[in-house]
């Protein structure tokens, strides 16, 4: 967290240097001190629309003039040492000038073909072998043996549809996870109709949540009519809609907004660093990194939380994509999904990510589970996709050779 707000500080004082060239004077350094004012501002306000249009388009052209303002000063510093004398102050306003104009252009030209790209997004099938084992089994039993082993938080999670699982069957299963939505006043919502209709034709079993769901107070989600659309959503699961969750959250909850509370409400089984057998699988749901952070507390150790119940498949969901912590050894679950990354999101961020995470995107291994990484089915800040795409899975689980 100090290294990104290090690295922000250090961004922004690089905008303002190189700003401040644009115009002789105090007319540069006003020119600069404004758009630092419209970026805080603009955080400030980020529930508002006018708010969130300035995040997003600050955002996009931060980056951008990044990219384009290290080597120019990098070629400053230089040219500076070589002949042991600054730039002629009026060939600086010019090329300062002309590097703003770009970089605003170039700006302009991501959201043209960025904000459109966003509004869509892939469906992407995988299929998902589970050890034989869990198919061979007889799980016979009641309701409540179905749905036993919610370890930690409230009880009244374990079960979303108990009509559904009345009998536990070994069998294959399906769910269709999605993360990071990022509803705020940019959010296009009828990609949240969209993303209703498409899990009502699939019919999953599960539908998954993998945090981060918005960018403002829960009372907002109420007034803007997504209370009702995300039960609509969530109902479209057979067994059950679990959710856990993200960063973001940790960002919500304040008094009057309570983000896990509204999860339950419209529908989701709520999994806070605790564990719920539900049907044919168990899930467990880590609390996020910056959540527990905000909250002033520890995770718990994945011991304490992992489900009792071993004759049937364990997915985790953990929003960061970060493994399993070293001090554990007990059972590794048999497969993670992650979001929190959006893959990049727009370039240059799409190149640097690979970077940062292990896996950033797609299928891969983290400390010996299979782990999936979604790139989001929207974004966060600007809505603005380029050279990544937004993306909602349908896990198809079976029997496979072990």
């Amino acid at each position: 967290m100090f290294i990104f707000l290090f690295i922000l500080l250090a961004g922004l004082a690089l905008i303002y240097i190189n700003v401040s060239t644009v115009a002789p004077g105090k007319k540069g350094k006003l020119v600069a001190l404004g758009v630092l004012v419209a970026i805080f501002a603009g955080m400030s306000f980020r529930d508002t629309l006018a708010g969130s249009a300035v995040v997003a388009f600050t955002s996009v052209w931060l980056c951008q003039a990044l990219l384009v303002y290290i080597p120019w000063g990098i070629f400053r510093l230089v040219r500076r040492i070589v002949r042991r004398a600054p730039m002629e102050a009026g060939m600086l306003m010019r090329v300062s000038r002309g590097l703003l104009a770009f970089t605003v252009a170039l700006t302009a030209g991501l959201f043209l073909y960025g904000v459109p790209h966003n509004s869509e997004y892939k469906l992407i099938e995988t299929r998902v072998e589970l050890p034989a084992r869990y198919f061979a089994e007889s799980q016979a039993g009641d309701a409540s043996d179905a749905n036993d082993s919610t370890q930690v938080g409230d009880a009244s999670d374990t079960l979303a549809k108990p009509e559904a699982v009345a009998v536990v069957e070994p069998r294959a299963f399906t769910a269709v996870f999605f993360s990071d939505i990022h509803v705020d006043p940019l959010f296009d919502r009828a990609k949240l109709e969209r993303m209703i209709a498409h899990v009502d034709s699939l019919a999953p079993d599960y539908l998954l949540f993998g945090g981060d769901l918005a960018d403002v107070p829960t009372p907002k989600l109420d007034e803007w009519g997504y209370d009702s659309l995300f039960k609509m959503l969530t109902s479209k699961a057979k067994i059950a809609a679990v959710a856990i969750n993200g960063n973001h959250e940790g960002m919500q909850e304040r008094p009057g907004s309570n983000p896990g509370e509204w999860m339950r409400k419209v529908g989701f089984v709520m999994l806070d660093d605790s564990s719920a057998c539900i049907g044919p699988a168990c899930f467990t749901g880590r609390t996020d990194f910056q959540v527990a952070r905000h909250r002033d507390i520890d995770r718990l150790p994945l011991a304490t939380i992992a489900p009792r119940d071993t004759t049937r498949p364990w997915i985790l969901l953990d929003h960061q994509p970060k493994g399993i912590e070293p001090e554990y050894s007990g059972r590794l679950p048999d497969y993670a999904l992650s979001g929190h990354t959006h893959n990049g999101q727009f370039f240059p961020g799409n190149i640097v990510i690979n970077f940062v995470w292990r896996l950033a995107f797609g299928e891969g291994v983290l400390d010996g589970v299979r782990w999936l990484v979604s790139a989001g089915v929207d974004c966060w800040g600007p809505p603005v996709r380029v050279g990544t795409d937004a993306d909602m899975w349908v896990l198809h689980f079976v029997a496979g050779g072990r």
